[in-house]
C-alpha cells in the first residue's frame, strides 16, 4: 500500500514538500494526508498508533551517504522466493518498529516494489564491525534489527540504524549481520559483539522472526 510514482518521483516530490526541513535531512514523504488508494504519507495512519510524521521520519533515518554499500537496492529472497518487504505504514510515526513481511517479489516497473529493496552496508557511520553487514530498507533508510527484549512475534523489525529511535544512535550490535562480500546465498545470522551467531532470521508465518541458527532452508536468503 504505497506510492504512486516510482522511488526517482517520489524522492523527488519529497524535495519539493512544503513544510519546512532540517538542515541535515530531506522528508521523504510529500505533504497531505493518505490518498484513498492507500499511499503511504504524510499523516497516514500507522499500524502501531497514531499518524506518520515525515519529519520525525526523516530525522529518524538519514541516509549515510559516506556508507561501504557491498549492495545497493537489491532484493532478500527467502527460500520459497519471496520477497522481504518493508511497508512504511506499518510501524510507528516514525517508521519504527516495522515488521518485515515476506510477500511475492514484484517487477521493478511497479512502484511498489521499492518496499522490496535494500541495502547492505559494510562500513559508514552505523557499524565499523569487520564481518558484519547492516541491512538496510532502501526506502526507508532504517536497519533490520533483532530485539531479544521484546515479546516473541515481535523480536525483527526495522528500526533507527545506530539503535536510537530519534536517529541519533551511532552503532548498535543488534543490527549487524554476518556477511562476507562476494555471498549471494546466505544465512542472515546477528552478529553481536563476540561474533558467536547464534541467532539467525528465518521466514515463517509471512514475515521474519529469530530462531536458533541451525542451517535449515528457512533461514537461507538470497541477494538481488
Amino acid at each position: 500500500m504505497y506510492f504512486s510514482t516510482t522511488l526517482a518521483l517520489f524522492t523527488a516530490l519529497a524535495v519539493s514538500s512544503a513544510f519546512p526541513t532540517h538542515p541535515s535531512y530531506t522528508p521523504i514523504f510529500p505533504r497531505g494526508n493518505a490518498t484513498e488508494d492507500g499511499e503511504c504519507r504524510d499523516g497516514s495512519d500507522v499500524a502501531r498508533g497514531g499518524k506518520l510524521k515525515a519529519e520525525a521520519v526523516a530525522e529518524a533515518h538519514q541516509r549515510d551517504g559516506t556508507a561501504t554499500r557491498a549492495a545497493s537496492a537489491v532484493t532478500i529472497k527467502t527460500s520459497d522466493g519471496n520477497c522481504l518487504t518493508v511497508n512504511p505504514c506499518g510501524g510507528d510515526f516514525r517508521s519504527n518498529l516495522i515488521p518485515i513481511q515476506t510477500k511475492a517479489c514484484l517487477p521493478s516497473s511497479d512502484p511498489k516494489s521499492a518496499q522490496q529493496k535494500f541495502d547492505l552496508i559494510t562500513k559508514g557511520k552505523h557499524i565499523s564491525q569487520e564481518g558484519g553487514t547492516l541491512v538496510v530498507s532502501a526506502l526507508t533508510q532504517g536497519c533490520v534489527s533483532f530485539d531479544p527484549r521484546r515479546k516473541a512475534d515481535d523480536q525483527v523489525n526495522i528500526f533507527s540504524c545506530g539503535g536510537r529511535a530519534g536517529g541519533e544512535g551511532e552503532e548498535n550490535d543488534s543490527q549487524f549481520f554476518s556477511f562476507s562480500a562476494g555471498q549471494k546465498t546466505l544465512p542472515l545470522a546477528q552478529l553481536g559483539t563476540t561474533k558467536d551467531a547464534t541467532t539467525c532470521l528465518v521466514s515463517a508465518g509471512g514475515k521474519i522472526g529469530p530462531s536458533e541458527c541451525s542451517g535449515q532452508r528457512l533461514q537461507a536468503f538470497t541477494i538481488g
